[in-house]
């Protein structure tokens, strides 16, 4: 009589386990990764709009605006164009007042701060408009 040789149970689950861990760990790693770059590419085409916005008010001499609406997750930058942005689920956001960028000169008059919160990394983000100058800080600090 002849004998089969194969694999046991374990053996098979042992091998589908490994398997199985080859194939989670870069999507779960991939998920983590791509919600981060959401977050930065979201600030950087926030500062970008908020130029672009500053520059059109000086260069058309129009006086261009900043709205946030009123569910707090869209950004609309109006100059000549209308540049949408929208909030990553990431991220939260405190309400803000129309920002509104001077003609001839750019500046801000409102001084106001835009607050971020970025649960995730436990970090505060803000944008804080200065006096007479047109420009922003950007302030991050930890929020424990």
């Amino acid at each position: 009589m002849k004998t089969h040789q194969a694999f046991t149970l374990i053996e098979s689950l042992l091998v589908l386990l490994v398997v199985t861990l080859f194939i989670a760990l870069p999507s779960i790693v991939i998920k983590d990764t791509k919600e981060t770059l959401d977050v930065i590419h979201f600030f950087d085409h926030f500062e970008k709009n908020i130029l672009a916005t500053q520059q059109a008010a000086i260069t058309s001499n129009k006086k261009t605006k900043m709205i946030q609406k009123d569910n707090t997750q869209q950004y609309y930058f109006y100059t000549d164009t209308i540049e949408k942005l929208d909030l990553p689920k990431d991220l939260r956001a405190s309400r803000s007042k129309t920002l509104y960028f001077n003609s001839g000169s750019g500046n801000n008059s409102s001084l106001q701060n835009i607050h971020f919160y970025w649960d995730k990394n436990e970090q505060q983000i803000t944008y804080r408009f200065l006096f007479a100058r047109g420009h922003y800080e950007k302030n991050i600090t930890s929020i424990k």
